[in-house]
């Protein structure tokens, strides 16, 4: 049975999580070379506990809400739990990983704390150039070849010491590779604030202190967002619309649909009826799709509170693969936004006014 912990020290330590990602937030936009990210803000960063959940989140791009946990469980699930070392620093940008295009880089590295793994620490920011077939991104790709440098988890740092093969390979395949370094030195600082943020938590409060703090701050956060959700009427909820192509085959419309069924205080989001993965680059990895969808659900059960491990608990996602929500290889992602921002917007609220009702019976009654 987790410990109690005193309230104040609970909502002491939901500060400090806070302020550790506000503080990495802060080295990451005045680090940064690129205006992308420094003035456009193109970037979020998180800490994460030892089983990959949200401690803290800074404010960022929204699109990227809650879905940086998913490049280090997919490190830890192709290198297992050992791959993970003191003072090393991940890369990865695989769209079919991260979900996004290749441009949205994420770097992120472990905590450990007298030798045991505490936690992690990671950021995504879009750099400016990735050695696409056309500078910046491609308008008009049509598999993730052309797109730019594919990067599955890898090391850029091992053991406090930069991996100089893998910079370099990145120096000689993109067009900045200036701007493009100084991004990534930005992002590792950023890493490594995050490190020392958490260490000093840890070392403050104690490891069986803040589990006990985090595991209320989830629960609470779990039970906010039933109680907005249990006030939704039971049913299935449905919204429509279509891209008018996907930017090469420009007589074919891109469907995307999406339904929405509430079920006392879960809720789920399918969007399998939407279209097949499209030639054009407008795919998006599943793990984008999953973002996406809980931008639109953190919009309307939770706005005014910071996205936790607790939150999104509630709701599940369906997506098909092969779909333009479920992209696989080598499906173009480059414009995966003009898609995955549409399931996010089109049913945020006020409830219902976006959505069409279809039946007034509970969700597992007989359609």
């Amino acid at each position: 049975m987790s410990q109690k912990v005193d309230p104040v020290v609970v909502e002491i330590i939901r500060n400090a999580l806070a302020a550790a990602a506000d503080d990495m937030n802060a080295t990451l936009i005045r680090s940064a070379y690129t205006p992308i990210i420094y003035e456009c803000g193109d970037c979020v960063v998180a800490l994460l506990d030892d089983q990959h959940q949200v401690l803290g989140q800074s404010a960022g791009l929204p699109i990227f809400l809650g879905n940086l946990e998913t490049c280090t469980k997919a490190t830890e699930e192709q290198f297992g739990r050992e791959v993970w070392r003191p003072g090393d620093v991940w890369i990865l940008n695989d769209s079919y990983l991260g979900g996004t295009h290749l441009n949205d880089v994420t770097i992120f590295g472990p905590v450990f704390v007298d030798e045991e793994l505490v936690g992690f620490t990671a950021t995504r920011a879009h750099w400016i150039d990735v050695g696409s077939k056309d500078p910046g991104g491609s308008m008009d790709s049509v598999n993730i070849f052309q797109e730019g440098l594919r990067l599955g988890p890898q090391k850029l740092v091992e053991g406090g010491v930069d991996v100089p093969g893998v910079m370099s390979t990145i120096a000689t395949n993109v067009r900045f590779p200036y701007q493009t370094s100084g991004d990534m030195h930005a992002m590792i600082a950023t890493i490594k604030m995050g490190q020392a943020r958490l260490e000093e938590i840890v070392r403050r409060w104690g490891l069986d202190t803040l589990r006990a703090a985090r595991d209320e701050i989830f629960a609470q956060t779990e039970a906010l967002e039933r109680e907005v959700i249990a006030a939704i009427p039971d049913g299935v909820y449905t919204a429509e619309g279509c891209l008018d192509n996907d930017g090469i085959d420009l007589d074919t419309p891109v469907p995307v649909r999406l339904t929405i069924t509430v079920s006392g205080s879960d809720i789920d989001f399918d969007v399998r009826d939407s279209a097949d993965q499209t030639v054009g680059p407008v795919n998006c990895g599943v793990s984008q799709t999953v973002s996406a969808c809980r931008v639109g659900y953190k919009l309307l059960v939770s706005p005014d509170v910071p996205g936790n491990g607790g939150s999104f608990r509630p709701m599940t996602v369906q997506v098909r693969e092969g779909s333009v929500f479920g992209a696989v290889a080598p499906a173009a992602c480059q414009w995966y936004f003009s898609t995955s921002a549409c399931s996010s917007t089109w049913w945020r609220g006020p409830w219902p006014r976006r959505c069409r009702r279809r039946s007034r019976a509970p969700a597992t009654a007989t359609r």
